[in-house]
């Protein structure tokens, strides 16, 4: 498997991931309705809104997957040569490698208003968010082995 499949591999898992956390008891998702700008889709769904909570990654709109493919690419590319050589990936490494995802997300979601109290340095962030960071490590992590 080539990079570029590993990174979709990666978003997709985060997507999901993400969605694990909205599931309620009926087995359906807490619906999240984004709008889509991905103008092929919206023609072959007659909409141009997505409930990306109740939709798998490899059915969202081009504009809903960016985020995952992002956060996944910059996953990826810390995680994937440690991998490969078999190096022992320890806490330190993964709180290092946290911090710099966190930083990365930042930049590309600053202008965003509706994450205010992940807008503030690595340091700063609450203990479920720093979590979400090492999650994502260790999952790149996890996937990566089983493709090697």
């Amino acid at each position: 498997m080539n990079n570029s499949e590993i990174i979709g591999k990666v978003a997709s898992a985060f997507h999901e991931k993400w969605r694990e956390s909205r599931l309620q008891t009926d087995g359906k998702y807490k619906a999240m309705i984004e709008k889509s700008e991905d103008e092929e889709w919206n023609m072959g769904h007659w909409t141009n809104v997505v409930d990306i909570a109740n939709t798998k990654f490899e059915d969202l709109p081009s504009n809903r997957k960016y985020e995952n493919f992002e956060a996944a690419k910059v996953v990826v590319n810390l995680v994937y040569e440690k991998v490969i050589n078999w190096e022992k990936v320890n806490s330190k490494m993964i709180e290092e490698m946290s911090k710099i995802v966190h930083e990365k997300w930042l930049k590309r979601n600053w202008v965003q208003g509706s994450f205010e109290n992940q807008r503030v340095d690595y340091e700063n962030l609450s203990k479920e968010e720093k979590a979400k960071d090492r999650a994502q490590i260790q999952l790149a992590i996890k996937i990566i082995k089983s493709e090697i």
